[in-house]
């Protein structure tokens, strides 16, 4: 296993950073958060479907960027579920590249497949603290 990361294009908008770039972004942080072996799959899907796995799995009727599953702990297996359309729309909104904004979902996702969580106010500060850290080290050039 290692370190492996693969990619599924289920939606009809296109991921807005190359896979090579995307990839190695997920491992560094994995790398950093002190995971060696691990399988990440990331599955693009459409704004609709991630609505309704979010609705389905989380009982949150509401678009979405990023769903995080982890799978096992040892060694670490998990699947991130993004919406490229939803990435878009957000970066447009929060003056940031689609590029720049799908790292930083890549990174978010990543961190709550390492245990991260973001439901309070504390826990919102330190995933963000690790999300700019992060982008900085890994994707800021």
């Amino acid at each position: 296993m290692k370190g492996h990361v693969e990619f599924f294009q289920e939606s009809s908008v296109a991921i807005p950073l190359d896979e090579d770039d995307a990839g190695r972004i997920v491992i560094s942080v994995l790398k950093d958060l002190g995971y060696s072996e691990f399988s990440v799959n990331i599955i693009s899907l459409e704004d609709e479907a991630l609505r309704e796995m979010k609705n389905e799995y989380f009982h949150e009727d509401v678009y979405t960027d990023v769903i995080s599953f982890t799978i096992e702990n040892e060694p670490l297996e998990g699947e991130l579920y993004v919406s490229p359309e939803r990435i878009k729309f957000n970066a447009e909104k929060f003056g940031q590249t689609p590029e720049r904004e799908f790292a930083r979902i890549m990174i978010h996702g990543v961190c709550h497949l390492c245990g991260y969580e973001d439901a309070t106010e504390e826990e919102k500060n330190n995933m963000t603290k690790l999300e700019n850290r992060f982008l900085t080290q890994y994707y800021d050039k």
